[in-house]
C-alpha cells in the first residue's frame, strides 16, 4: 500500500485498498526467510570449514589469536544476518497478515452496503439505487425514499461512514506498520559495530504472538470475534507456524497445556455446533494451532517441551465439555444423558490430527502418557476412554474418541516415526506392537453400569477403532506413505530390518490360529497393503521347497533385509485380510508381479524343459495354489454367512483386473498382457454373457488358478516361439506347474483348517 499520512505521502484511498495487491508481501516474506536460510547454512560452513581450521592447533602465535578473534566476530556476524533476515520477513509477514484483514473488512463493507441497495463509487460514497431497493423491499419502500429526501440521505451517509471507518481504520494500521518498519532497533552486543541486527522483528514475533494470542484467548472466553481478527489470527498463527519462539509464546499465553486444550475444544463447538456459517474460519484457525503446536515441541531438550509434557500428564486425564460428545445420544441404552465430558488427550489427539511435521519424540512421549493412562500393567484405566455412543463415523472424525489410535494415524504420516515406534527390536524387548495387536482393551463405547459384581463391562469397540494403527502398522513396516484408494503395492520394494521386523510380528501377533477368525476389520486393507509391499518374500515363503522355511525370521543386510515368515501363519494372516476383495487382489497382484519378475528372467530361448523354466513355473504354480485356498476359504465362509459368492467374486475379478503394472522389457506383448491386466478370454466371455449363472460360474473359471496356470504357460510358450502342440508344453503345465499348485493348495487347506496338511 502507500505510504500513510505524516510519512511523507498520502494515506491510502478506498480505491486503493480495494485494488492493492497484497501478494506482494508474502512474496517478500518467503524471500528474506529464504535468506535467513541461506546465512545459517553460511555461518554453519563457516564455523566447520574456516574457523576450525582457524582454531587447530597447527596454527599458533600473535596472528593465530587476531584471526581467532576475527573469526568468532564473523561467526557471529552470519548469525545476526541470519536474525535480521529471520526477523525482517517476519515483519513483512505482520504487514501482510494486518492489511488483508483490514482489506476484507473494507469489502465487507462495501458488500453490505451493496446488498442493502446502494451503488458505491470509487471513493467509497454511497447513493441509494431505488431500483435495487425496489427489488429488495417492494415499491413502496422505494417510493417512501423518493417522497423523502431526507430519509434517504440518512441512509446513505450510514452506509457510507461505514465504509469510511474500515477506510480508516486500514489507514492506522498501514501507518503503525511504516512506524514498525521505520523503527531502529538497539545495536547488538555481539557482532560488527553497524553490522547485520538480529534484534530486527524480535519484538515483532513476540507482538504478533501476543496478538494471535489475544484473538484466541477471546475464543477460550466464549466470546465470537468479528471475522477479520479470526482471519488475521489464523494468518499470523500459520504464517508463524515454523517458528518456535512465536508457537511457544503462543500457547503460553493460552495458558499451556489446559488453555490450548479449552481452546481447541472452544473452535470444534462453534465450527461444528454453535456457528456452523463460520466453520471455515474456526476449521483453519484450529489448523494454525495445531501447525504452532508442532514447531513449539519441535525441540524434546527445550525447558518449554519438559514444561508441557508435564503440564500434559495432568490435563490430559482431566475432564472437559466438548459438544460433539455432550450432546451425543446413546443408541445403546435410549437415555437422554448429554452431558458427559471428554479427557484432555482426546482433545490433544483431535488438534494434532489437523496438522502435521510433529517431532517424533513428542509422537512417541504423547502414546506412552496415553498408554499409561490405560494400561492396567502401568497402573492406568482400560476404561478412561469410554463414552456413550459410536464416534466412528466419518461425521464426528474431527473427534479422536480413541486418543491412542489418533496418534497413531497422526504418526502413519511420518513412516520413520511408525518404524521406530512399532519395532520391537532384534531381541523383541519392545512391546509397543503386541499391546496394541494382543493386549490392549479396544472397546470404548461404554453401553451400561458393570454388573454389581464387577465381572462384567459391558462395552464395545467403535466402527473406526484401528484405524490409526493399521495406517501405522502399514508405515511402519513398508516405509512408505499408506496407500490410498485402490493404489497398487510397489514393485521392487526394499525394507530395513526394523521395517521387517514389524511385519515379521504382525504375522506372528495376528494369526488367528487353524480355522480362526478373520483380522478385525478395519486392520484388514492396509495389512493386507503391507503384505503386498513383501511379495518378493511372500512369494518364496509360499514355495516348499524353498530353503529360507527352515530360517524363520529377518536375515539380510540393514537397508536390503527380508522376511521369512512361518509358511502357515503368513497363510492364515493372508486368509484374515481376504474378507474384502480389494485386501485379497492387492496382494494377488503383487504375488502375480513376482510371477512377472520370475518370467522376465527366463533365457529368451529357453524351452519347457529348461530347469530354469521349470522351477519358474512350479513355484508360480505354487503361490497360485495358495491363493487359490485362500480365496476358496472366503467362498466357502460366505456360503455360510449366506452371503453372495457372486458378488465377491465379481468385486474381486475387478479390482484385479483394474492391476495396475509397470511394463517389463523383453517379455512378449501376449504374457504382458495376460500377467499384467488379467484380460484373458474369459473376462471377455463374462462380460458378454447375458446368463447370470453363466456369468458366475465363467467368473469362477476365470478366478480358478487351473486358468491362470493354463494361460500362464501357453503365453509364455507363444512368447518364447514354442509350438503349442509340444508334449513337452503339457508336461509343464501338469507335472511342473499343476503340481506345484496342488500341493501348495492341500498345504495350505490344512493350515485353514479345511482338509489335511
Amino acid at each position: 500500500m502507500t505510504t500513510s499520512e505524516g510519512h511523507s505521502g498520502m494515506a491510502v484511498s478506498y480505491d486503493d485498498i480495494l485494488h492493492a495487491d497484497l501478494g506482494c508481501l508474502e512474496e517478500a516474506a518467503k524471500a528474506w526467510e529464504r535468506m535467513a536460510k541461506k546465512f545459517g547454512t553460511l555461518g554453519q560452513d563457516y564455523r566447520e570449514h574456516v574457523k576450525a581450521a582457524v582454531d587447530a592447533d597447527s596454527w599458533q602465535g600473535e596472528s593465530a589469536k587476531a584471526f581467532g578473534q576475527w573469526g568468532r566476530k564473523t561467526a557471529e556476524e552470519y548469525d545476526q544476518a541470519k536474525g535480521e533476515a529471520h526477523g525482517v520477513g517476519a515483519l513483512f509477514r505482520l504487514a501482510h497478515a494486518t492489511l488483508d484483514a483490514h482489506k476484507k473488512a473494507v469489502e465487507r463493507a462495501r458488500d453490505d452496503a451493496q446488498d442493502a441497495g446502494m451503488n458505491v463509487n470509487s471513493r467509497g460514497h454511497c447513493t441509494m439505487n431505488l431500483d435495487k431497493v425496489a427489488a429488495k423491499k417492494g415499491e413502496e419502500v422505494a417510493d417512501g425514499y423518493r417522497e423523502n429526501p431526507k430519509a434517504k440521505a440518512v441512509v446513505e451517509d450510514k452506509w457510507t461512514n461505514k465504509i469510511k471507518q474500515a477506510v480508516k481504520d486500514t489507514q492506522d494500521a498501514d501507518a503503525g506498520l511504516c512506524t514498525t518498519f521505520m523503527t531502529d532497533p538497539k545495536e547488538p552486543e555481539k557482532g560488527l559495530p553497524d553490522g547485520f541486527n538480529s534484534a530486527v522483528g524480535d519484538d515483532v514475533i513476540k507482538k504478533n504472538a501476543a496478538r494471535a494470542a489475544k484473538t484466541y484467548e477471546s475464543i477460550k472466553d466464549g466470546e465470537t470475534p468479528a471475522p477479520e481478527k479470526l482471519r488475521e489470527a489464523a494468518i499470523l498463527a500459520r504464517a508463524h507456524g515454523d517458528d518456535p519462539a512465536f508457537s511457544r509464546t503462543l500457547i503460553n499465553s493460552l495458558g499451556g497445556p489446559e488453555g490450548l486444550i479449552n481452546t481447541h475444544d472452544r473452535l470444534d463447538d462453534l465450527a461444528y455446533y454453535d456457528d456452523k456459517d463460520h466453520k471455515k474460519s474456526y476449521v483453519s484457525l484450529d489448523k494454525a494451532l495445531a501447525t504452532n503446536l508442532s514447531s513449539a515441541t519441535k525441540n524434546p531438550d527445550s525447558a518449554f517441551y519438559k514444561r508441557f509434557q508435564e503440564g500434559m500428564k495432568k490435563a490430559g486425564l482431566k475432564e472437559y465439555d466438548l459438544k460433539v460428545a455432550g450432546e451425543k445420544i446413546p443408541a445403546e441404552s435410549g437415555s437422554g444423558d448429554h452431558g458427559q465430558k471428554v479427557r484432555g488427550y482426546q482433545s490433544l489427539a483431535s488438534l494434532m490430527q489437523r496438522g502435521d511435521g510433529y517431532g517424533k519424540q513428542f509422537l512417541f512421549d504423547t502414546a506412552d502418557a496415553i498408554r499409561k493412562a490405560e494400561d492396567e500393567d502401568q497402573g492406568g484405566d482400560a476404561d478412561i476412554w469410554d463414552l456413550k455412543g459410536d464416534f466412528g463415523s466419518k461425521k464426528e472424525a474431527h473427534f479422536a474418541h480413541d486418543p491412542l489410535d489418533g496418534v497413531l494415524e497422526v504418526m502413519s504420516h511420518d513412516p520413520e516415526a511408525s518404524t521406530e515406534y512399532l519395532d520391537p527390536g532384534p531381541d523383541d524387548k519392545r512391546d509397543n506392537l503386541k499391546y496394541l495387536l494382543k493386549d490392549r482393551d479396544w472397546n470404548h463405547v461404554d453401553l451400561g453400569s458393570p454388573d454389581p459384581a464387577g465381572m462384567h463391562d459391558p462395552d464395545k469397540e467403535n466402527s473406526d477403532a484401528r484405524r490409526g494403527l493399521a495406517r501405522a502398522i502399514e508405515a511402519g513396516a513398508t516405509g512408505e506413505q499408506p496407500i490410498v484408494g485402490d493404489g497398487a503395492a510397489r514393485p521392487h520394494a526394499t525394507h530395513t530390518i526394523p521395517e521387517a521386523r514389524i511385519m515379521n510380528q504382525v504375522i506372528n501377533q495376528a494369526d488367528p490360529g487353524m480355522g480362526g477368525s478373520s483380522l478385525p476389520e478395519n486392520l484388514q486393507r492396509p495389512i493386507a497393503n503391507a503384505l503386498a509391499d513383501y511379495a518378493p518374500d511372500t512369494h518364496t515363503t509360499l514355495y516348499r521347497g524353498e530353503d529360507v522355511r527352515d530360517h524363520i525370521g529377518i536375515y539380510g543386510s540393514e537397508n536390503n533385509a527380508h522376511l521369512s515368515a512361518h509358511p502357515e501363519k503368513l497363510v492364515r494372516v493372508m486368509r484374515g485380510v481376504a474378507d474384502t476383495p480389494e485386501g485379497f487382489a492387492v496382494m494377488h497382484q503383487a504375488e502375480r508381479e513376482q510371477i512377472r519378475q520370475d518370467v522376465a528372467k527366463l533365457p529368451p530361448q529357453a524351452g519347457p524343459e529348461d530347469g530354469d523354466v521349470q522351477n519358474a513355473m512350479t513355484h508360480a504354480g505354487a503361490s497360485m495354489g495358495a491363493f487359490e485356498a485362500i480365496r476358496r476359504d472366503r467362498v466357502l465362509d460366505l456360503r455360510d454367512e449366506e452371503m453372495s459368492e457372486a458378488d465377491w467374486n465379481a468385486k474381486l475379478k475387478y479390482h484385479i483386473v483394474g492391476g495396475v503394472f509397470t511394463p517389463i522389457p523383453f517379455v512378449g506383448d501376449s504374457i504382458q498382457r495376460s500377467i499384467d491386466t488379467g484380460t484373458w478370454e474369459e473376462s471377455n466371455n463374462v462380460k458378454q454373457s447375458a446368463d447370470t449363472e453363466a456369468r458366475q460360474e465363467l467368473t469362477r473359471q476365470w478366478l480358478s488358478s487351473d486358468s491362470q496356470i493354463r494361460y500362464l504357460v501357453n503365453d509364455w510358450a507363444d512368447s518364447s516361439g514354442v509350438e503349442g502342440q509340444d508334449s513337452a508344453l503339457t508336461v509343464l503345465k501338469s507335472t511342473f506347474a499343476m503340481n506345484g499348485r496342488d500341493a501348495s493348495r492341500r498345504q495350505a487347506d490344512g493350515w485353514l483348517g479345511r482338509g489335511d496338511d
